[in-house]
């Protein structure tokens, strides 16, 4: 998420991070128009939603670590995420591939890169693979 940031967020963009609660740390320091929005309250957390509807307002830039993993339909979801976008904004998703089971409230999934680009195959696809134990996709709507 850090080079991501570099490389492809500049301080005028608005930024929202989809599934921000503070479990184990946040991007919050990375950008400067920073919204954390989650299906519940916590720290890190500026505006709670209903699952799979984000609301209505757009933004330059959506993030999401380490949350998909824990989304029981990944294809609402997804499609829930792509509607906040703005027409030629950006996505940057990462979520593990490689890691035991953390139920937070549940864990459901490990996506391969294959899986991230079919769920976001209507997007331009700039960068997806793995590294480490996570899955990453950077794309452009």
């Amino acid at each position: 998420m850090e080079r991501f940031s570099r490389y492809f967020v500049t301080d005028d963009m608005f930024v929202c991070d989809v599934g921000s609660l503070d479990v184990n740390g946040t991007f919050k320091d990375l950008f400067e128009n920073y919204t954390g929005i989650d299906i519940v309250e916590g720290k890190n957390v500026d505006r709670v939603v209903k699952p799979y509807n984000f609301g209505d307002q757009l933004y330059d830039v959506v993030i999401s670590g380490n949350c998909m993993e824990h989304v029981e339909d990944l294809h609402r979801w997804s499609k829930a995420v792509k509607k906040i976008i703005k027409p030629g904004g950006f996505l940057c998703i990462t979520t593990p591939w490689k890691i035991n089971e953390h139920r937070h409230p549940i864990d459901c999934w490990r996506i391969m890169p294959d899986g991230m680009r079919w769920l976001f195959k209507d997007m331009k696809i700039i960068d997806c693979g793995k590294q480490d134990i996570d899955t990453y996709l950077i794309a452009r709507k």
